[in-house]
C-alpha cells in the first residue's frame, strides 16, 4: 500500500487527460502561450509522474505569435487506440475571442515520449476542448460550441460526428448530444469526453466555468449518439458548495481511467488557494488524482468524503519521489521543465560548457511575441530560486536578469542594464521602475524568494553573504486570474528593447527549492 499526495503535479498543470496501455499511464496538460507545447507525462502507479516529453516541439507546428496572455494551446485530450496501436493527442490553438477561428488538430505517436507526426487539421470543428472516442475501427470526435456551422449561436452546446483519423475529415453527421450542462444555462459546458463501460456510453463534461462554480458532470446512454440522460446527482464533483478559501477549489475538468487493476480513478484540475482570498491562485491550475466508483451505473468520484482530499491510500505501492529541479546547464539540451514564451522564430539561446548563453532580441515581455525567455512553474508557496548571470550591456536599451512572471503584463523583474554613464541594477514591477542600484562587473549571483504572498530578490555582495534588492513584493500582482490561465514562471530574460543586437547573457547554473 502507499500514500497518493495531492496535488500529483504542482504548479500551472492544467486540464488533465489520462489515457493507458498495459500498465503504463501517459497524461498531457494545457500550455497556453508557452512552448514546446503540452507536456507528456509517464506513471505506473498513478501518484509518481516524470514528464517525458512534448507533444508539440516543431515551431512549425503553431504559431503562438501574437498571442496574448490566456490564448495559446487549450485543454488538450490524449487518447490510445489498440485498433492501430497509437496514441494520439488532439487540442486547439486558440486566437479568437468567440472560438470560431480557433485551428483544431491532433498529432500521434507510437510511443508517447516522441517523436509525434505532424499536425492534421480537423476542418469544421470550431470551438475548444476537442476529444476523441476510439471503438472497434472508428474514431468520434466530441466537440462543444455552436451546434451547425449555420447557427451562430453564443451558447455552447457538446457535438460529436465521426472522423476518418487518418485524414482528420468529418463525416458530415454531426449530432447535438447536450445544449445544456446539468445546470440548465450551465456557464461554460465544455471539455466533453465520451467512454463506454458496461452497458452504456458516457459523456462527462466541466461546467460552471473555471473559477470556483467550476463542476463535473455526467450523462449516459445506450447508444453513442444518444440521447443522452441526466444523472440525478450532477454535478458529480464539485468544491462550490465548500467555502471559498477550503483547502482545495475550482476543482474540474476530469477525466476517468480504469486502471490495470480494474479500479477507477480520475484526474482533474483544482487551486491550491493562498490565504483568505479564493481568487489568488499564484501557483495556478494543477493536476488532482481522486478515486472513482460505480452505483446503480453511475460513477461515485471521491466516494467516501464528496471532495477531493490531499492524500489517498492506494491499492498498490506509490511512495512519491520529491522532484528536483536544479542544472548546471552542462548538457547538450534543456532539462524538459524549462518552456519559452511563444514560438521562438530563431534560436534564442543555446549550451556549452560555461552555461546557457540567453541571446537577446528586440522583443520585450510586453510584445506578445517569443521574447528571449525560458521559464519553469513555481511550484510551492515557499521557494528559492537562484542563478549566477555574467552580462555586459553594450547599450542602456540592453538587459538581462531574473523574472518571475504571472503574463507578459504581470511580472517583477530584476535585471542588469546600463543608464548610459555606468551599469545598474533595476528591479521593476511591468514598466513601473522600484529600486536600482549599482551593478558588479563581475558575475552577478541573484535570487528569488517568495513566503505566501510576499516575494524578494536578493543579490550577493563580494563577502558572499546576500542582500535583499528593493522590498518585498506583492505576490497579488501575480494572482489575477481574470488575466489569463497560466501559473508563475520564474524565467531568465535578455532584451535589446526593440533594436537589434548580437549581445549574450551567460546563465552559469540555475537552481530551484521548494517547501511544502
Amino acid at each position: 500500500m502507499g500514500i497518493l499526495q495531492n496535488p500529483v503535479l504542482r504548479g500551472f498543470h492544467p486540464d488533465p487527460s489520462i489515457c493507458r496501455k498495459g500498465d503504463d499511464y501517459y497524461l498531457v496538460t494545457s500550455t497556453f502561450e508557452f512552448f514546446p507545447a503540452v507536456p507528456i507525462f509517464h506513471s505506473r502507479d498513478l501518484a509518481n509522474w516524470q514528464q517525458i516529453g512534448f507533444c508539440i516541439t516543431d515551431p512549425s507546428t503553431i504559431d503562438l505569435n501574437g498571442c496574448r496572455p490566456g490564448k495559446g494551446i487549450y485543454a488538450p485530450t490524449l487518447r490510445y487506440n489498440p485498433h492501430d496501436d497509437t496514441f494520439y493527442m488532439i487540442t486547439v490553438l486558440c486566437h479568437s475571442e468567440d472560438y470560431y477561428e480557433n485551428e483544431i488538430f491532433y498529432v500521434s505517436a507510437k510511443n508517447p515520449a516522441g517523436p509525434w507526426s505532424e499536425k492534421t487539421v480537423v476542418h469544421g470543428a470550431e470551438g475548444i476542448d476537442p476529444s476523441l472516442f476510439f471503438e472497434d475501427d472508428k474514431a468520434y470526435y466530441v466537440g462543444n460550441l455552436r451546434p451547425n456551422p449555420s447557427i451562430q449561436s453564443s451558447v455552447r452546446h457538446i457535438w460529436m460526428d465521426e472522423i476518418d483519423i487518418k485524414t482528420g475529415k468529418l463525416a458530415g453527421n454531426r449530432i447535438t448530444l447536450l445544449t445544456d450542462g446539468a445546470v440548465h444555462n450551465a456557464r461554460c459546458p465544455e471539455g466533453p469526453h465520451i467512454y463506454a463501460f458496461g452497458d452504456y456510453y458516457y459523456l462527462l463534461i466541466a461546467e460552471g466555468g473555471t473559477a470556483l462554480n467550476h463542476a463535473v458532470s455526467i450523462f449516459r446512454s445506450s447508444s453513442i449518439w444518444g440521447p443522452y440522460e441526466n444523472n440525478p446527482r450532477n454535478p458529480v464533483l464539485t468544491h462550490r458548495n465548500l467555502r471559498k478559501n477550503s483547502e482545495f477549489n475550482s476543482i474540474g475538468h476530469a477525466d476517468i481511467i480504469q486502471a490495470s487493476d480494474g479500479t477507477f480513478w480520475s484526474v482533474l484540475l483544482g487551486v491550491r488557494p493562498y490565504g483568505k482570498d479564493p481568487l489568488l491562485r499564484n501557483l495556478g491550475r494543477e493536476t488532482f488524482v481522486a478515486p472513482v466508483i460505480w452505483e446503480d451505473g453511475w460513477p461515485i468520484f471521491c466516494p467516501d468524503s464528496g471532495k477531493v482530499e490531499a492524500q489517498y491510500e492506494m491499492p498498490w505501492q506509490c511512495d512519491q519521489i520529491p522532484n528536483t529541479n536544479s542544472t548546471d546547464f552542462k548538457t547538450n539540451k534543456l532539462e524538459l521543465f524549462w518552456e519559452m514564451l511563444r514560438t521562438p522564430s530563431v534560436p534564442i539561446y543555446h549550451l556549452d560548457e560555461a552555461g546557457l548563453h540567453l541571446t537577446l532580441n528586440k522583443y520585450t515581455l510586453h510584445d506578445n511575441q517569443p521574447s528571449a525567455f525560458i521559464g519553469r512553474r513555481q511550484q510551492e508557496e515557499r521557494f528559492l530560486a537562484e542563478t549566477a548571470m555574467e552580462f555586459s550591456p553594450a547599450a542602456p536599451n540592453e538587459s538581462a536578469g531574473l523574472v518571475i512572471m504571472l503574463h507578459s503584463h504581470s511580472y517583477y523583474l530584476l535585471e542588469k542594464t546600463s543608464d548610459g554613464n555606468q551599469e545598474i541594477l533595476k528591479l521593476s514591477f511591468d514598466d513601473e521602475v522600484l529600486y536600482t542600484g549599482p551593478a558588479p562587473k563581475e558575475i552577478i549571483s541573484m535570487r528569488v524568494a517568495a513566503s505566501g504572498l510576499d516575494y524578494w530578490f536578493e543579490i550577493q555582495d563580494v563577502k558572499g553573504a546576500w542582500q535583499r534588492f528593493g522590498n518585498i513584493l506583492d505576490g497579488k500582482e501575480l494572482s489575477k486570474l481574470e488575466q489569463g490561465y497560466t501559473g508563475v514562471m520564474i524565467g531568465l530574460y535578455a532584451t535589446s528593447n526593440g533594436k537589434d543586437s548580437n549581445n549574450e547573457a551567460l546563465f552559469q547554473y540555475f537552481s530551484y527549492q521548494d517547501w511544502r
